[in-house]
């Protein structure tokens, strides 16, 4: 028997007249709609990081790098670019939601080892940037305690140096995944798969896994959670699916209800 919401009876024809919603009920294939926003996160980063170093060192030139010299209406290039740093937690708190939105409409289509593969990978560039922010404020705090101690070390270590730097390595990072989330979203759409969650096969092997690890006598921790998560995403796909059944059988009662209250008439 397969879970696929097309096939509920298969040899009884005048059900299947009567209730035509079911046989368009799942498309084949659903794509991601998430690569326009992952290239526009790609290059809105490359920005970002662009800002950071240019503003203190050319569109607003400030020769001591600290925030003592406003050159663009009473603000340094390096207060501008902490500012941008800021602006960047909320570009990639919006890039987050709109991945969750459409990773979560992924997985209710029944996509669940995508869902998987990429649920902590488009985490990443929010989590790298709100670490790079908790530790650009303890950076910010310890120069503005030691700036006089440095200052008569001679060491040229000025903040800006710090930003730059600290910017620098979420930038890699936040590349990195982003690229390799593209990558991954480029080959799904690509390949055009049924979802996964209507295959047999797969559903087959969630029923054997419990017997086929009694049966061997060991399996380590890892893959006894690796089982009972892909369960747990299963199990949640398909209440979820009743419950849009559900829905969908109650309302095409009531529109059947309605026209035969109108053809009574």
């Amino acid at each position: 028997m397969s879970f696929d919401d097309r096939s509920f009876t298969g040899a009884d024809e005048t059900t299947r007249e009567n209730t035509p919603l079911i046989d368009h009920l799942e498309p084949p294939y659903r794509p991601i709609k998430t690569t326009g926003f992952i290239i526009l996160h790609i290059l809105l980063t490359i920005a970002f990081i662009t800002g950071i170093v240019l503003f203190p060192a050319i569109i607003c030139p400030d020769p001591l790098h600290n925030d003592t010299i406003g050159r663009c209406n009473n603000h340094s290039g390096y207060n501008i670019a902490l500012y941008i740093h800021a602006g960047g937690y909320i570009v990639s708190l919006a890039f987050d939601r709109l991945y969750h939105h459409y990773q979560d409409l992924s997985r209710r289509d029944g996509y669940l080892e995508f869902y998987r593969q990429t649920r902590n990978l488009r985490r990443t560039p929010l989590f790298i940037i709100s670490i790079g922010n908790a530790i650009l404020v303890a950076l910010i705090e310890l120069l503005g305690s030691y700036r006089d101690s440095l200052f008569h070390l001679n060491w040229k270590l000025y903040p800006w140096y710090f930003l730059v730097l600290l910017t620098s390595l979420e930038v890699l990072v936040i590349l990195g995944a982003l690229l390799w989330y593209l990558v991954l979203t480029l080959k799904f759409n690509k390949r055009r798969a049924r979802p996964d969650a209507t295959q047999e096969d797969l559903l087959s092997s969630f029923v054997t896994s419990q017997t086929a690890a009694n049966e061997i006598g060991f399996r380590d921790e890892s893959y006894r959670e690796n089982v009972l998560e892909k369960q747990a995403d299963l199990i949640r796909y398909l209440r979820e699916r009743n419950e849009q059944l559900g829905r969908l059988v109650l309302q095409h009662k009531q529109r059947v209800d309605f026209q035969q209250g109108i053809s009574n008439r």
